[in-house]
C-alpha cells in the first residue's frame, strides 16, 4: 500500500504559516471561509481552506470524478502544460472506472477522498459518515495503490464534531478558497474569469471534472494562471500530510 510521494511535512507547513502571520513572510490577503469552516482552523489544524500565502504556489483541485469523457480531457490539458492537480474522487465512480483513477496516479496527480455517494454528511450519523469515508478509502486504494490522506466533504457539509471521524481514518479535511461554481455550468468565460480574478498565492481552486463545460474552460484557466506566474502544485507539495 503506497502513501503519497515526497511530501512537505505538516509541521513545516504550520511553521511557514506562523512566519507569515508574524510578518516575516508576505502572506496573501485572507480569503473568505466557506460557512462550514468558520472557526475550524482554530479548533483543529487539520481543517484547511488554503495553503501558504507566499511565493507563487496554489492548488488546482477537481471534485466528483473520475468521469469518463471529461476527466481524460482535463488530464490531457494538464499534461500539455506539465501541470499537476489533486483529484477528490467519489468512491462509487472509482469502482466504476478504476482504470481512470489509476491513470491519475500514473500521471503524477494526487488522489483524495470525496465520499462514496456524494451525500450531505452534516445530516448523517457518525456510523454512516465513517462508512462513506472508509468505503472510499478502500476503493481508491484498491484501484490506485495509494491511500488518500485528504478528504473534502460534498457541498462543504460537515459538522465540527464530525472531525474525529476523519481523523480516525488518517484524513485531513480540505475545503477551498476559490469557487467558480462550474458545477452550475455558467459558461466557459464566466468560469475562467472567476478563477483568474480570485486566485492568489495559497489559493485552493475548486473545479469539477464532471461536465464538459469545465473541460472546455480549463485550457484558458491553466494558461491564465501560468501567465500570472502561478505554480499549480499538488497537495503533497502544497499543504503536505495532515498528521505528519
Amino acid at each position: 500500500m503506497q502513501l503519497n510521494r515526497k511530501v512537505m511535512r505538516r509541521n513545516d507547513f504550520l511553521r511557514l504559516l506562523t512566519l507569515a502571520g508574524a510578518g516575516l513572510l508576505s502572506p496573501a490577503r485572507a480569503q473568505p471561509n466557506p460557512a462550514s469552516l468558520e472557526g475550524e482552523s482554530e479548533v483543529n489544524p487539520h481543517f484547511i481552506n488554503s495553503g501558504p500565502g507566499f511565493g507563487n504556489r496554489l492548488a488546482l483541485t477537481f471534485d466528483d470524478g473520475p468521469s469518463p469523457g471529461v476527466t481524460e480531457r482535463v488530464l490531457a490539458e494538464l499534461s500539455k502544460r506539465k501541470l499537476h492537480a489533486t483529484f477528490f474522487l467519489i468512491g462509487s465512480k472509482v469502482d466504476a472506472a478504476p482504470h481512470l483513477a489509476r491513470r491519475l496516479v500514473d500521471e503524477g496527480h494526487d488522489v483524495a477522498n470525496h465520499t462514496y455517494t456524494h451525500p450531505r454528511l452534516a445530516v448523517m450519523s457518525e456510523a454512516a459518515v465513517e462508512q462513506q469515508l472508509a468505503r472510499t478509502q478502500e476503493a481508491i486504494t484498491r484501484a490506485t495503490g495509494v491511500t488518500p490522506v485528504w478528504f473534502r466533504p460534498p457541498y462543504g457539509s460537515f459538522r465540527r464534531e464530525q472531525g474525529p471521524i476523519a481523523s480516525r481514518l488518517g484524513l485531513g479535511v480540505a475545503y477551498w478558497s476559490v469557487d467558480p461554481q462550474d458545477w452550475a455550468q455558467p459558461g466557459c468565460s464566466a468560469i475562467t474569469q472567476r478563477v483568474l480574478s480570485a486566485s492568489q498565492p495559497g489559493s485552493i481552486i475548486l473545479l469539477h471534472d464532471l461536465h464538459p463545460q469545465t473541460a472546455d474552460a480549463v485550457p484558458a484557466i491553466f494558461d491564465g494562471l501560468i501567465e500570472r506566474a502561478f505554480l499549480p502544485t499538488p497537495f503533497h507539495n502544497f499543504v503536505g500530510m495532515p498528521y505528519a
